[in-house]
């Protein structure tokens, strides 16, 4: 009989230490999770909307793996784009629209505004408001992005910057503004 209940103890001591221990893992990745959300949004407000691309070095790791062949890599690549858009756009704006996350993972939908009042991209400035939409993957580690991949809306930005003209309204009747 003391075999058995002492056999239940233990079987129950190790049961109850095993959910605290399983448990411990979920809350630090829940708090991981809200951690790495903050730090896109700080991000995003230091570096875009406070026009400091100096607080890079803070987001962004040295050797950042970019995925968007347009975005030059690492860090240094990224201040550079970061100052070349910030030239052309002096009220460039960004407003995070939704974060998803999971583990070191996360996805933003970005909102991006802005008038081109500099030259961009080798053309000059057209004075043209801009607004297009971003879905941003990043990968973190330690604190830092160490990976992004986007999708860009890139038509309406198109013809905000003059690119392509915009589309023919339905029925012919000239072009939409």
């Amino acid at each position: 009989m003391r075999i058995v209940l002492l056999a239940s103890v233990i079987v129950a001591s190790v049961i109850v230490a095993g959910v605290i221990v399983a448990g411990a893992p979920v809350e630090a990745r829940a708090a991981d999770v809200e951690a790495n959300k903050a730090l896109l949004r700080r991000s995003i407000e230091e570096i875009w909307n406070q026009r400091n691309p100096e607080a890079a070095d803070r987001y962004i790791a040295a050797d950042l793996i970019e995925h968007n062949p347009n975005i030059p890599q690492g860090l240094e690549g990224r201040k550079k784009f970061i100052a070349a858009v910030q030239a052309a756009f002096s009220d460039y704006h960004a407003e995070v629209q939704e974060i998803i996350a999971e583990g070191d993972r996360l996805v933003a939908r970005i909102v991006w505004t802005g008038t081109q009042d500099g030259p961009f991209l080798g053309r000059p400035a057209t004075g043209n408001k801009l607004r297009f939409s971003t879905s941003d993957f990043l990968r973190i580690e330690n604190g830092k992005f160490v990976e992004h991949w986007d999708v860009v809306d890139s038509l309406p930005r198109a013809i905000a910057l003059g690119l392509v003209p915009p589309p023919a309204r339905p029925g012919g009747g000239g072009v939409s503004k």
